[in-house]
């Protein structure tokens, strides 16, 4: 079984929702605009905004995590669009979008620097006119930096969730355990460590403009000891 089916019960205890993220992506998203949440999860993010009057497209490429985005949609009679299309279908939607976001270092999951040029490319393409694009990935340039490669364990009473990197041939190998009633379930998928010098030029090149960069959601300007890396980024 796919691991992110074995995680899909805990997700949710795993990756609250978190406000800060949701006010910052408000506040940086055309209001009421149509959005689309790439890699949404179990759509918690997507459906509180959609709560707040965006028109927003949930797109995850794990079934059994768009269907418990369907689940919580139809319980809290919120209208959402939900597809299974990954970072590189975005060309396959008919629509275009006043607003893109990619959270929770999804972005990282991409196996190179040319994939992630063409994620931009195909934001760009399909946001409409002063459309936002808006990412977050980890602050990679200070994992490397430093050789800093764990997690802080999270611990519940039913479960207890541990996250380790490993550095080898350029790609960062990111091993998640869970534990369960005395059973572990372990995955490993490589990550490409993408700084922030890798990839505002590849922003430039694809036509973005008004390139913000920040290191937490309160808005901390970035600097090499930020925590996360979040950018966001205007046609």
């Amino acid at each position: 079984m796919p691991f992110y089916k074995v995680i899909t019960p805990y997700y949710d205890h795993i990756f609250p929702m978190n406000d800060k993220t949701k006010q910052f992506l408000a506040a940086n998203l055309k209001k009421g605009g149509k959005v689309l949440d790439v890699g949404a999860g179990t759509g918690n993010m997507a459906l509180s905004l959609a709560n707040d009057g965006f028109a927003v497209t949930a797109t995850e490429p794990e079934e059994m995590m768009a269907g418990q985005i369907l689940v919580k949609a139809e319980e809290g009679k919120t209208q959402i669009n939900v597809t299974t299309k990954s970072m590189q279908q975005l060309e396959d939607f008919p629509e275009g979008f006043d607003g893109i976001y990619c959270i929770g270092n999804t972005l990282a999951h991409l196996n190179t620097l040319e994939e992630f040029s063409q994620f931009f490319q195909q934001s760009y393409k399909k946001l409409n006119e002063n459309g936002t694009l808006i990412f977050q990935i980890v602050n990679f340039e200070k994992v490397l930096a430093n050789q800093d490669f764990h997690f802080p364990v999270i611990k519940k009473d039913e479960f207890e969730f541990q996250r380790s990197y490993d550095l080898q041939n350029g790609k960062i190998l990111f091993t998640t355990t869970l534990l369960v009633d005395g059973k572990s379930q372990s995955n490993t998928i490589p990550l490409y460590p993408a700084t922030a010098a890798e990839l505002l030029p590849l922003l430039e090149r694809a036509g973005f403009e008004q390139i913000n960069t920040f290191g937490n959601f309160n808005e901390a300007p970035y600097s090499i000891q930020s925590p996360a890396l979040i950018v966001t980024a205007a046609k």
